[in-house]
């Protein structure tokens, strides 16, 4: 999971770029409906990879849940992002 969390952090810039120029020019229902199921998957993988993204007690500078934000907030742009995943990929296969 971890490595996932990693490999998406540089990923999702991509996505929500794409994905966002997909759904100003195409905003058909099937890229919504798709993007509501990203995102609840993508609330899921924020709960759950939460404590992931925490770095260990000896790289803090501040206080834990300044560092690491709250577990909602997280879940929420975790959703957020995922939900350009469907756009982005139509756009990928309709741009390119």
């Amino acid at each position: 999971m971890a490595l996932f969390l990693w490999i998406w952090q540089w990923l999702s810039p991509l996505c929500l770029f794409i994905g966002g120029f997909y759904l100003l020019e195409h905003g058909d229902s099937l890229s919504l409906i798709l993007g509501c199921v990203s995102a609840f998957i993508g609330l899921l993988v924020g709960i759950f990879g939460w404590g992931e993204t925490i770095p260990p007690r000896w790289f803090w500078v501040k206080s834990a849940s300044d560092l690491a934000g709250s577990r909602f907030l997280t879940a929420i742009s975790y959703a957020f992002q995922f939900f350009f995943i469907p756009a982005a990929v139509m756009g990928v296969f309709e741009y390119f």
